[in-house]
């Protein structure tokens, strides 16, 4: 799909502006092209955490904002799907969900075309960048399910503009294979909805999400908290993380090929912030339960990190690792 292309263009033209002023080989593939790419991917993490900090910041106390940013970004695989992975469509998706949560909120607060029309190119942007995520969109009318009648004229504009949006990439498909709609992966792989790795791929050594990101358990149980933001998002956080672990634990290559954790769930990470939050509220207002809950959140972080240097390092598999490996490689660094 075309929008990681879309995103990282303004990167690629001022590359291609210093590689024409510096007399190197205006090729796409030379110094400042590279420099780009890779920074690209930082800018869409960044832009992205500013995004749930501007969310957050309406609902939570600036200390509970600041520890869920920095939980968030480096007690799962987001860090890495910035930086050594930083081309990989998953931060970019983050971005874009990100905004598209912060963006959902204002404007059913205060709705205007602006961020009607933000909605529309937001909503078209997800389907673009990876189509699978299009199950994140629910988000926007499930934020107040009374209030969609009413707003009706302006869920039609929204519509209208995404679907506006989407169709150079449907002119794309059209005209290199003659459908509408395919398969980006081809013959690759398919899905088994009878059999899906639902264990595997949550729990599993090879690449569960709560297994080499276990700071998500936490997120989870944040699900239990009772505020006026996850309370508008429960519902649709459940629907869109059943749908999507369904849908990878169908896949024939559930483990999505080579990644640091499960990278089919690194897209939604913003969607996990919320109740990460909610949980840490839920602690902070609790004296005695803040240093305790501070030094496992500490330690799941810090592993966290381990482990991705190991995998940095090369010391962890890519995939198919086994629980004997993992043992053996334990925080080892050598």
């Amino acid at each position: 799909p075309i929008g990681v292309a879309i995103l990282m263009t303004p990167f690629f033209w001022f590359a291609h502006g210093l590689t024409r002023w510096s007399n190197l080989p205006p090729d796409g593939f030379s110094l400042y092209y590279q420099q780009a790419a890779g920074l690209a991917g930082v800018a869409m993490f960044v832009a992205g955490l500013l995004a749930i900090r501007s969310l957050l910041t309406r609902y939570f106390s600036s200390g509970v904002v600041l520890a869920t940013l920095t939980a968030i970004a480096l007690g799962t695989n987001l860090f890495h799907y910035a930086t050594y992975d930083g081309t990989f469509s998953h931060v970019y998706s983050f971005f874009l969900i990100a905004w598209l949560l912060d963006v959902t909120d204002r404007w059913w607060t205060s709705p205007s075309p602006v961020s009607t029309v933000g909605l529309g190119v937001l909503a078209a942007l997800v389907f673009l960048t990876r189509h699978p995520n299009a199950i994140f969109l629910i988000v926007v009318p499930l934020w107040n399910p009374a209030g969609i009648w009413a707003r009706r004229g302006s869920f039609a504009a929204i519509a209208a503009i995404g679907v506006l949006c989407v169709l150079p990439q449907l002119v794309i498909y059209r005209q290199a294979t003659g459908h509408w709609l395919v398969s980006v992966y081809g013959q690759f792989g398919r899905f088994n909805f009878g059999a899906p790795h639902i264990v595997e791929v949550l729990f599993g050594v090879r690449k569960g999400l709560f297994f080499w990101s276990p700071l998500l358990l936490l997120a989870a149980a944040g699900l239990l908290v009772d505020n006026p933001l996850s309370r508008r998002l429960r519902v649709a956080a459940i629907l869109v993380f059943a749908a999507n672990a369904y849908l990878v634990a169908s896949w024939s290559d559930w483990q999505l090929g080579g990644s640091f954790g499960h990278r089919g769930f690194t897209d939604g990470l913003a969607l996990a912030a919320v109740f990460l939050a909610s949980l840490f509220d839920w602690v902070s207002r609790r004296p005695r339960a803040w240093m305790p809950a501070a030094v496992v959140v500490g330690g799941l972080v810090a592993l966290s990190c381990a482990q991705m240097a190991q995998y940095w390092l090369g010391i962890l598999p890519i995939a198919d690792t086994t629980w004997d490996q993992y043992r053996e490689l334990f925080l080892r660094f050598r």
